[in-house]
């Protein structure tokens, strides 16, 4: 049909053109539009006046950063720019609330520590300083996203400085050039400007997204310094981080609030353009701008943050003879990026300006460089068996005889107290050290130190301050204990200088959570280290000159269990129990001869009613204080489609340069690990993305050997993160029946990040967003934010717990395989309205999915009730809980558990969906960080404990009479010291029906424990497989539906009949 119209057209005399006009490129479709300029972007060629044009934005912008930065910009990672950008804005509010000279000058200076200048720093902080630091660190950013493009390319070709800018850059012909100047001319009064040269720009983003429905389009004036030129095409025109644009030198500074500002005056616009200093020029940016319905007012107003209601736009009317105004002039501010199209860029200089020559070596290569594909390491295995036990290169035990469990689990929270033994047998000082895994929920609250006669109890320091001290008392010859938070779940304790022959008892009190599995709440604590953990902690020479050994460990444990509704069944996969319980409580303890191996220690306990939301709140025993803890754990019906939310998987590669080195391998793993869990869905695919797109294999969407392959061959050289232009062609053509899923690995340094997360959000009715944050300097922010918005769930892969990081995969994929709640918020309900802001970790809550459960800590007094608001399948979710005074408790477990979420939600979490507000809130929270640290004795990765005991020569001379058993009874766990211990190894549920008994203990009891065994090893190299293969819920409902057990009784063994067998459900 093509080739049948051109020949039409010919034989109507029409010619056939290789390219378009410009003036005919309107009449094309936006879409079509956005074609033109990428491919004009694409292309080697370049006009020699806009070469030189590209040329001077960069020399402007670079030599800018290397007279005011201390050190290479590169060197500067976009987090950094970040906290910079947050530490401006708490700065603002502090200088708004009227703070101290002194104290501004202070906090000026923590941004000077992340942002370090050569010279001139500035401390007497004002509007102008902030401004301008601002405007830095906005150039920066700017310079790293560029950066990222070419990093790959040392002497950076003029072409590819143009395509970074990722816009189409034209210069005008004589028709188009003379209009643009008669229309400066038309508004230029007072002053005379020469204009150099007008070049004409088209944005692939402003195309899409300028919102041109709105109407009232006019061309106005916006001008800027020469260094931010590269920046503004690159991003566009940003609304600005902090309400004043342009400071104190503006005459009408940010009167209109945080909108982005035009004159329709010249003269008015170029007051705000700072010559180059390269070559002396100006710029001035010409722009449509969509003002719709705009609200004319001759008031300020610089707290506005949108236009009034029912309006798209500000305009500030000028001061008349007859008419008052707070304005000199006319102004015009937008609110939305989306309103602003630039249009044309123009150089030019005034009557007094001084222009120098600028003549660039322009390179001649113009070709981008990409990395050969010969010699890339492929990626190492996900995970290594573990080893247990440590053990040193010649194979010596490590000094701890014994390791004695306490502990109390109340709902879904523990508190433990680990005892650990250790004995010096040698005849020399020596330094033991021992690394053990937590869940990377757990936090050390508690570390003390038993020797011979003394107690020595840690404190909580800085983690610099610690080691400091530690290693001072061991050279002194003092005795030095020291508890360390290498990762989220892994924690090290060093005995410096052990006596001879001499025990010491170190006791550790941790906090943790439980989580849900099996339809049972698990506990669990880990025995086996990592190989990698291993060395780290065998191979860091903490002590000179003491001898290092390790030894082998006995095991016991005694915990209480407090639970809201029936305890139904307690078990023990890797122990025997010895179990004694009511309804509601229980008490469980190993056996005499235990030991704890490679699996750990895992408890199970089935309670009735788990899926009920609950409320608990503590009071403190010592102050006036009250922490309180929502559970919510919803329950999705049986009879969803497990393809409606399962139907699609899309794994996302981020294969942008800032992924190159170690981080892209460790993707790569991740994306052959998801591949290998997804084996289950109907359609699976991957694409790889960076500024170029698509990059997928069409040919084998489902074949698993060449999804592997091409997961392989990826290299992080495409450029920046686009990932909007993925997610664009994704919703296209989004699913119909069921939902897509997609699990994107990156380091979250995306580009158009405000576009990305509302393309999200659009489209989270049918595509949920699954993050794997990867990388040293990964935007956990973004990554969670995307998340959030797409109603998905965020995961980190810290590479120094690395062999967690199947799991983490495998939640993500499972969490695929289940509906979800998402739209989580909490309201509390407050008796007392004079008390302080309302505060809960996390702050904000990520989507929850089938067998997930939600606790929520904050502290707040006087309150009894809450409201949980979620949205289920797109309806609307409220659960009210609640408790009574007289079911208030008192301690200091949720304290500590409510400190420790606060403490995470600050380091890890998502304080504000506004990155800058974010980082801003942090500033703001750090000081009420440490004191809840200090406070509650929580160690982090930036703390630790640390123990000193002062020794003389007497101390090395007295006997070791400690009395282990004496103190370990101390610490009584016993709620129920009335009752003897049942007489079976396995806890039988509390008051059960006939029926249940008969199933646990009858002849069928062997083939089901092994069925059941099977079944959870299933799940977990198959994740949700039993939704796939359309068996139920999960195991537990189709295990009922095998069993007939929702219908009949199970047939006791004295009613067989002759001759017939149980039936082998273990088969």
């Amino acid at each position: 049909i093509y080739a049948l119209c051109i020949e039409h057209l010919k034989k109507e005399h029409f010619q056939l053109r290789k390219d378009l006009p410009d003036r005919a490129e309107h009449l094309a479709s936006v879409k079509a539009q956005e074609i033109l300029i990428k491919e004009a972007i694409d292309s080697s060629r370049l006009d020699d006046a806009a070469i030189n044009f590209v040329e001077l934005i960069w020399t402007e912008a670079l030599g800018l950063l290397d007279d005011v930065l201390d050190k290479a910009v590169t060197s500067i990672s976009l987090n950094d720019v970040s906290r910079a950008e947050g530490i401006l804005l708490w700065i603002r509010k502090a200088l708004d609330d009227h703070e101290s000279p002194e104290k501004l000058s202070t906090m000026i200076l923590e941004f000077y520590k992340i942002i370090p200048h050569k010279s001139g720093l500035e401390y007497d902080v004002n509007k102008k300083l902030l401004s301008s630091k601002q405007d830095l660190c906005q150039l920066i950013r700017d310079m790293l996203n560029m950066h990222e493009i070419n990093m790959l390319i040392p002497n950076t070709p003029s072409i590819s400085k143009y395509r970074a800018l990722r816009c189409k850059i034209d210069v005008l012909d004589l028709e188009e050039s003379s209009k643009v100047k008669t229309q400066i001319k038309e508004n230029l009064s007072g002053s005379t400007i020469e204009v150099l040269g007008i070049y004409k720009v088209h944005r692939i983003i402003e195309t899409e997204s300028f919102e041109s429905h709105l109407g009232n389009i006019r061309s106005l004036f916006h001008a800027s310094s020469v260094s931010n030129i590269v920046g503004i095409l690159s991003r566009g025109l940003l609304l600005p981080k902090i309400a004043t644009e342009h400071g104190l030198e503006r005459s009408d500074q940010g009167n209109l609030g945080s909108g982005i500002y035009f004159s329709e005056s010249v003269s008015v616009s170029v007051k705000y353009a700072q010559p180059s200093r390269t070559d002396g020029t100006r710029m001035l940016l010409i722009c449509d701008v969509a003002l719709g319905k705009c609200y004319d007012t001759h008031y300020t107003d610089s707290s506005l943050t949108a236009a009034p209601s029912g309006y798209d736009s500000v305009h500030a009317v000028s001061k008349k003879e007859d008419d008052y105004s707070e304005f000199e002039h006319d102004e015009f501010a937008v609110y939305r990026t989306s309103q602003v199209k630039i249009k044309y860029v123009v150089q030019f200089c005034l009557a007094d300006d001084k222009i120098k020559t600028f003549s660039p070596v322009i390179p001649t290569h113009f070709e981008d460089q990409v990395l050969s594909l010969e010699h890339q390491p492929q990626p190492e295995a996900l995970l290594d068996d573990i080893t247990a036990g440590l053990q040193d290169k010649s194979g010596n035990p490590v000094p701890l005889k014994d390791i004695l469990i306490k502990g109390r689990i109340i709902d879904f929270i523990a508190e433990v107290v680990v005892f650990q033994m250790y004995e010096n047998q040698t005849g020399s000082p020596i330094e033991a050290k021992y690394v053990f895994p937590l869940d990377d929920t757990a936090a050390v609250c508690g570390f003390e130190a038993f020797i011979k006669e003394k107690h020595i109890i840690g404190e909580v320091k800085e983690k610099e301050e610690a080691h400091r001290e530690y290693r001072e008392a061991v050279r002194e010859g003092h005795g030095a204990y020291l508890m360390d938070q290498d990762a989220p779940d892994i924690f090290t304790v060093s005995v410096g200088n052990l006596p001879p022959s001499t025990k010491v008892l170190i006791k550790i009190t941790y906090i943790t959570e439980l989580s849900y599995k099996n339809g049972c709440l698990s506990f669990h604590l880990p025995a086996a280290v990592a190989p990698w953990q291993q060395d780290k902690a065998l191979n860091e020479n903490t002590q000179v000159g003491v001898l290092s050994i390790q030894s082998s460990k006995s095991f016991s444990l005694q915990m209480s269990i407090e639970m809201p509704f029936k305890i139904n069944h307690i078990n023990s996969w890797t122990h025997q129990l010895k179990i004694k319980r009511t309804d509601c409580k229980a008490v469980v303890c190993t056996f005499a001869d235990a030991f704890l191996d490679s699996s750990g220690f895992a408890l199970e306990i089935l309670i009735g009613d788990a899926y009920l939301p609950r409320m608990w709140v503590e009071k403190h025993p010592n102050k006036e204080s009250e922490a309180c803890m929502l559970v919510f754990q919803p329950e999705f019906g049986a009879s969803f489609d497990p393809l409606s939310v399962s139907g699609e998987v899309v794994i996302c590669l981020d294969c942008s340069n800032s992924m190159a080195g170690s981080v892209i391998q460790q993707a790569k793993q991740i994306a052959l690990c998801a591949v290998a869990s997804c084996q289950f869905s109907t359609k699976l695919s991957v694409f790889k993305f960076g500024t170029k797109f698509p990059s997928h294999p069409k040919d084998f969407t489902m074949n698993f050997a060449a999804l592997e392959k091409f997961i392989t061959s990826a290299t992080a050289t495409m450029g920046s993160s686009d990932l909007w232009k993925t997610l664009r062609y994704l919703n296209l053509l989004y699913p119909s029946e069921c939902k897509r899923n997609i699990f994107l690995i990156s380091d979250g340094h995306i580009q158009n990040e405000g576009m990305t997360l509302q393309m999200v959000k659009q489209n989270a009715q049918h595509t949920r967003i699954f993050t794997c944050g990867i990388g040293p300097t990964a935007n956990r922010h973004v990554l969670r934010s995307l998340a959030q918005y797409g109603a998905g769930a965020f995961e980190y892969f810290d590479v120094k717990s690395k062999y967690n990081w199947k799991r983490k995969v495998k939640n993500q994929t499972t969490r695929m395989f289940s509906p979800g709640c998402n739209a989580i918020s909490i309201k509390w309900h407050q008796f007392d309205m004079k008390t302080d802001e309302l505060k809960h970790a996390p702050a904000q809550i990520q989507a929850l999915f089938n067998n997930e459960c939600l606790l929520v800590y904050g502290f707040i007094s006087r309150c009894t009730q809450a409201t949980l608001n979620a949205l289920v399948d797109n309806q609307e979710l409220q659960a009210m809980v609640s408790t009574t005074e007289l079911q208030k408790t008192t301690g200091t477990m949720l304290h500590k558990l409510a400190a420790r979420a606060f403490i995470r939600d600050h380091e890890q979490g998502m304080i504000d969906e506004n990155e800058t507000e974010h980082e801003a809130k942090k500033q703001l929270l750090k000081s009420w960080i440490i004191q809840l640290s200090q406070e509650n004795s929580i160690v982090t990765q930036f703390t630790s404990f640390v123990a000193i005991a002062k020794r003389d020569a007497k101390d090395y001379q007295q006997a070791d009479t400690m009395d282990v058993l004496e103190l370990v009874a101390k610490e009584d766990v016993d709620i129920l010291p009335y009752m003897q211990y049942l007489p079976t190894t396995q806890g039988a549920p509390c008051q059960p029906d006939v029926n249940v008994r008969r199933l646990f203990f009858s002849l069928v009891l062997d083939p089901v424990q092994k069925a059941i065994e099977w079944a959870r090893r299933t799940d977990r190299e198959f994740p949700a497989i039993c939704q796939c293969l359309e068996l139920g819920k999960d195991w537990d409902s189709f295990t009922k539906k095998l069993l007939l057990f929702c219908i009949i009784n199970v047939i006791a063994p004295s009613k067989l009949q002759p001759g017939k067998k149980p039936y082998n459900y273990g088969a």
